[in-house]
């Protein structure tokens, strides 16, 4: 894997301080990462993974880059759930906002990509899982932390992880690119009705995020084709996806709603 650059996105202390989240697909790297965002800049953050095992070690990890969230007054929160069951998304909602008392973001980040496969080859059990995970789970955050949200009358933020998939075509990966480009008539629509709450809601669209999900998604020589096509000559880092889904739930961002954010290196723009 390239080396990282020298400079990334820092924390900015205090801008959450007081706010409650929660993040779907939290044991991932771009959830863990905005999870140890949010605490350092003083928020109370849940936890959401169907991997059990990872969810443990993200929580025992966030304790360690961030000891004071495991202190005093508990910051962090583990829910072991699968977010594309109804039953188990009220479920984390609900424990979320009984544990904090209450709930004013929610970062809908849980998805899953494939090695990149011709549409004609793409087997109809991976469509189907692909939009569950990634456009089911995401409707079912939005519909229950929603709920919340409206109940508690204080407004709120709900960021969905979509790609530049969602922006552009994306061959050889049908599947992924339709989860993701569906993504934008949910926060559409969701930012539409729910803005009589104050309740706001964007899509972010990161290009490739140096993480390993990305790199296994395609092979090293269609890797350093894309990569030329860079303007800014590098792919994302988590820091860069974290520091904007920061903004979005902080209070810099209150008038920002049904926006579509790029987070690509200007690729979508080459």
């Amino acid at each position: 894997m390239r080396e990282r650059p020298n400079s990334l996105p820092e924390p900015i202390p205090g801008r959450l301080q007081g706010k409650i989240a929660l993040i779907t697909g939290a044991a991932g790297n771009i959830g863990y990462e905005t999870a140890r965002r949010f605490l350092v800049e003083g928020a109370k953050v849940a936890l959401i993974d169907i991997d059990a095992t990872k969810l443990i070690d993200a929580e025992k990890k966030l304790h360690d880059a961030v000891p004071e969230a495991a202190t005093g007054d508990k910051k962090i929160l583990a829910i072991n759930a699968d977010v594309t069951a109804e039953e188990d998304v009220k479920r984390y909602v609900d424990e979320t906002v009984a544990h904090f008392g209450g709930l004013d973001v929610a970062f809908l980040s849980a998805g899953m990509s494939y090695s990149s496969t011709s549409i004609l080859d793409t087997d109809v059990d991976l469509w189907d899982k692909v939009i569950n995970v990634n456009t089911r789970s995401a409707f079912l955050g939005v519909k229950h932390t929603g709920r919340a949200m409206r109940d508690a009358a204080k407004g709120g933020s709900i960021v969905l992880a979509s790609s530049i998939a969602g922006l552009r075509a994306t061959p050889g990966l049908v599947a992924y690119s339709s989860a993701k480009y569906s993504l934008r008539g949910l926060c559409l629509t969701a930012a539409a009705e729910l803005g009589r709450y104050k309740i706001r809601v964007n899509t972010i669209h990161p290009c490739g995020v140096n993480t390993p999900m990305f790199q296994a998604a395609w092979p090293p020589e269609k890797m350093k084709q894309m990569l030329s096509t860079l303007p800014l000559a590098r792919w994302a880092e988590v820091e860069d996806v974290a520091a904007l889904v920061s903004f979005l739930a902080s209070d810099d961002a209150q008038f920002m709603t049904g926006g579509a954010l790029k987070v690509d290196g200007g690729i979508v723009s080459s």
